[in-house]
């Protein structure tokens, strides 16, 4: 004797075969827009704040000591140090002394010049800003740059962390 399966039955199995396979592709573009939008930006805007070339006057005025990091987001070559990076400015509580610069739509060595001629202590802190380093951070203390870090892809976790407690960014030092 056969056993009749009900027609509900395949309904139900219908049912939850279009939900996953729904689910699956909505999954599917979920994880291709976050690949996209991390190979197009940088990480570090998880952790810290962005500004603006044309911001920088404004926010040396209203803060006393703070850093700026500054890459270009599209640079594949430094996403990896910039995950160190993220973990140093998260296990150092360095969030609200650090901001990013993004330089993907700046030109910069404008951006080095004014630097220069705006923003340096001395003159060895403006023969040590440079516009083809792909990683750098610019340490500021009251309105003027005081320290200049080129290649910061070249550092490790430690390094950085070591960094910004020696440099006084580390909210936790």
């Amino acid at each position: 004797m056969e056993k009749k399966i009900p027609k509900k039955n395949y309904i139900i199995l219908a049912v939850v075969v279009l939900i996953t396979v729904a689910l699956v592709f909505y999954v599917r573009d979920w994880y291709i827009t976050t690949n996209e939008y991390y190979a197009e930006n940088s990480t570090i805007k998880d952790v810290s704040r962005e500004i603006r070339e044309d911001e920088i006057s404004n926010y040396t005025v209203e803060s006393g000591k703070f850093a700026i990091y500054a890459s270009a987001g599209s640079n594949t070559e430094i996403k990896d140090f910039e995950s160190d990076l993220k973990k140093a400015i998260k296990g150092t509580s360095s969030q609200n002394n650090i901001l990013y610069l993004n330089t993907d739509e700046i030109d910069v060595n404008n951006f080095c010049n004014n630097l220069k001629s705006n923003f340096a202590k001395d003159n060895s802190v403006a023969e040590r800003i440079s516009a083809t380093s792909p990683a750098t951070l610019y340490v500021f203390e009251e309105g003027k740059i005081t320290k200049v870090y080129s290649n910061l892809n070249n550092y490790t976790l430690d390094d950085l962390e070591r960094l910004f407690k020696k440099v006084g960014l580390a909210d936790n030092a």
